[in-house]
């Protein structure tokens, strides 16, 4: 798989599903100390993950 936008797209999603689904960001499946698209896939997923997680802390006025 190429490290392009719609890939950082379908992986940042991916870390969406996990914050929604009450996963921990341990729970991320890439390899944050692989090649370089284990991780840059980490980073994204990690990135998606945080970012849902702000989403629900900002709409539970928190």
């Amino acid at each position: 798989m190429a490290l392009d936008r719609r890939t950082a797209l379908t992986v940042a999603a991916e870390g969406h599903r996990a914050a929604a689904a009450g996963q921990s960001p341990r729970d991320c499946p890439y390899n944050a100390n692989g090649g370089p698209e284990d991780r840059f896939r980490a980073h994204v997923w990690k990135r998606g993950f945080q970012a849902a997680e702000r989403a629900a802390q900002d709409s539970t006025g928190r």
